[in-house]
């Protein structure tokens, strides 16, 4: 029966991949992309993972935009000027915008996209963008309105943010596709629907024509994008391949274009090998880490278990054996390279200790936080369905069992659940992510706020959260500075999370895509409309 099963489940892989395939040959201006998963949402405001933001990129755009290198652009709006104190925004936005409907895109959807992006109902996981314009956090925190937002169209083609304080990351955030603008028509018509392939309307280089959940994206060109004229591309397909080996074999047959963010591990060498032109390893500024649900008791308030914990995990056997692809050993809540490794000094005491010494510690540790062979903690821990994170988890259970003694359940689940269970805190021990949406220390320091909804960890502490609002407001760039790293001191004390590593992408890019300066996009945030196809 069991191999029965096997030949189904086989059978089913080739029909897809070839149907796939059939798909988009027909067109050969259609490329066709692996997103790694089914993204959770297509509405920029709720959107919080890059399987989402692939997407939205495409099929919505804001006022700045970016370039391969991760650089600020114009975007759809030419040009802003900025006031002399620092607080004051106002963006001149492109004649004849318009939707991919044809109806215009003036600065009043502007003001109805970023009200809607702070409002509470809305529940969006990136409100805390714009954090630093005039009454957003008393709207988000429900003591204001929407309409209070520091936020106006004096005319059609001109929008006015005013700031609560100078915000020198400012322009950064808001290329995240969450402050993109969408159509305040079809969202009030459609409702939770709008998304919809029959209702959506976009404002970017690509409209949404079809939408196969677990199946495919096909997007096509949007002749009403500011910018078409300069968009080659005519069709993009994604496709959310969960196993990393079936976007192997589409690559590998010519029915895929890109595959995803990493292939599989025990491949690597040998792909690196064989596909050596086509294989790209870059390093993106990104965390992997575990976090602690600390609404348990047991986690919240054992702070020598949670360090015993991360002490026991070897990160270089992780990178140097299990990985072997460019990955680098995390000793920190922050990574080593954001801002030019300007907070590189951040990082465990323990980091340099030998491996006998940290374990020797660990140990101690467990030991004191009321642990032992006789009484062994029970973790469940859980992680996405992917082959790269099931081999670290199984790295990671080896090391607490043989180090510890503690006895570990695994539990993998699709990326959609996963999400919803660190949102919930309905896990016990779980991975998680956070990629940098923009090179600056702020992409970070959200993630350990009190109520942030990327907190994953459920982690509180009111002196984080001071230094933090009081460096966000400074102005003296030296002394902001310090205020960070006194703040991120304090996480690294309280172990909420447990830093693994800083990971590279692993992408496979066909010859027949052309100008797509991978190597220069340490965020990995990418926009199919820098890219041609090669018609031969």
């Amino acid at each position: 029966m069991k191999r029965i099963y096997i030949l189904v489940a086989m059978l089913l892989i080739s029909v897809l991949a070839c149907s796939n395939k059939q798909h988009q040959t027909n067109n050969k201006n259609t490329l066709r992309v692996d997103i790694g998963m089914e993204p959770p949402t297509l509405d920029p405001a709720k959107a919080e993972d890059a399987y989402a933001f692939r997407v939205i990129n495409d099929l919505f755009a804001g006022l700045v935009d970016f370039d391969q290198a991760n650089k600020l652009i114009p975007g759809m709006a030419e040009s802003w000027d900025v006031s002399t104190d620092g607080k004051t925004y106002t963006f001149h936005l492109r004649k004849n915008l318009k939707f991919s409907d044809g109806s215009p895109i003036t600065a009043k959807d502007f003001v109805y996209s970023w009200q809607r992006l702070v409002d509470p109902k809305t529940a969006s996981p990136y409100g805390f963008l714009l954090k630093s314009v005039l009454n957003a956090q008393n709207i988000m925190n429900s003591k204001l309105p929407p309409s209070q937002l520091g936020v106006i169209a004096p005319n059609d083609n001109t929008f006015v943010v005013t700031l609560t304080y100078p915000n020198n990351s400012f322009l950064s955030y808001i290329t995240v596709p969450d402050v993109f603008v969408v159509s305040r028509r079809v969202i009030e018509k459609y409702g939770n629907s709008w998304t919809d392939p029959k209702n959506i309307v976009t404002s970017g280089a690509y409209k949404l024509k079809e939408h196969v959940i677990n199946g495919h994206i096909l997007v096509e060109k949007n002749p009403n994008y500011y910018d078409a004229g300069k968009v080659s591309i005519a069709n993009v397909i994604y496709f959310p391949y969960t196993d990393v080996n079936v976007s192997l074999s589409n690559f590998k047959t010519g029915a895929e274009d890109t595959s995803w963010q990493n292939v599989p591990i025990d491949q690597y060498a040998d792909l690196k090998s064989t596909y050596a032109r086509e294989l790209h390893t870059v390093q993106w500024e990104r965390l992997e880490y575990l976090v602690y649900n600390m609404k348990l008791p047991k986690y919240a308030k054992n702070e020598k278990l949670r360090e015993a914990l991360s002490m026991a995990i070897d990160r270089n056997v992780l990178v140097t054996d299990i990985l072997k692809s460019g990955q680098i050993p995390l000793y920190s809540v922050v990574t080593p390279t954001v801002e030019a490794g300007g907070y590189a000094s951040v990082k465990y005491s323990w980091s340099t200790w030998s491996h006998e010494k940290r374990i020797a510690r660990a140990k101690e540790l467990y030991r004191e936080a009321g642990y032992s062979e006789k009484n062994p903690l029970l973790i469940t821990l859980k992680y996405k369905t992917n082959d790269l994170y099931r081999k670290v988890a199984v790295a990671v259970a080896s090391m607490w069992s043989s180090e510890l003694g503690v006895n570990v359940t695994m539990q993998n689940v699709e990326w959609k659940t996963l999400i919803q269970s660190l949102h919930n805190g309905d896990y016990d021990i779980s991975f998680a992510g956070w990629g940098a949406d923009y090179n600056s220390i702020t992409t970070y320091t959200p993630l350990y706020i009190c109520g942030n909804p990327n907190n994953y960890a459920h982690y509180c502490n009111q002196k984080y959260d001071k230094l933090i609002n009081e460096a966000d407001i400074t102005t003296n760039k030296q002394q902001q500075e310090l205020l960070y790293k006194q703040a991120l001191n304090i996480v690294l004390n309280d172990y909420p999370t447990i830093p693994l590593f800083e990971p590279s992408h692993q992408r496979l890019v066909s010859d027949r895509v052309q100008n797509y300066r991978i190597e220069e996009n340490y965020l990995d945030n990418v926009q199919s409309k820098w890219m041609n196809l090669n018609q031969n």
